[in-house]
């Protein structure tokens, strides 16, 4: 029985997780007692885990079957997951480049906006659908 968390996530339990991901339940309190995992706790002290823990179970599982040491996996693990703990001086930076771009953007769309209409089409075929889809949820995150 998938849960939801406060945000509307799917969370699983224990079982849950290890059948999704086709290992025990004793691989995954392994994984967690080495830290590769980290479940959160509801009111009632069970764990459960997120999406994110799931697509990190998986990635474990596929590390194992190339045979790479359980260290290395910790180390692939905090570069394909890093951690959602940011200092101030991060927020600082990204603040200020999301100033920069917001700028940089603004002055696209104001030269983009004067152009004929065959013109725009002719930009708009530079951009990848998947560019131009990051391009618009970043717009959508500004406004």
């Amino acid at each position: 029985m998938v849960g939801r968390d406060l945000d509307g996530a799917e969370t699983y339990r224990i079982s849950e997780l290890a059948a999704l991901a086709g290992v025990t339940k004793r691989t995954v309190d392994y994984y967690t007692n080495l830290g590769l995992l980290t479940p959160a706790r509801s009111c009632s002290n069970y764990r459960y885990y997120d999406e994110n823990a799931l697509k990190q179970l998986i990635f474990i599982v596929d590390c194992k079957q190339q045979r790479l040491a359980l260290s290395d996996i910790k180390d692939r693990l905090e570069n394909q997951f890093p951690s959602s703990a940011i200092d101030r001086d991060e927020i600082g930076n990204l603040a200020s480049e999301i100033d920069y771009m917001n700028q940089n953007i603004s002055g696209i769309l104001h030269r983009f906006e004067r152009l004929e209409p065959e013109d725009r089409d002719k930009l708009k075929s530079k951009l990848t659908p998947e560019k131009l889809a990051v391009f618009q949820s970043f717009m959508l995150l500004l406004s």
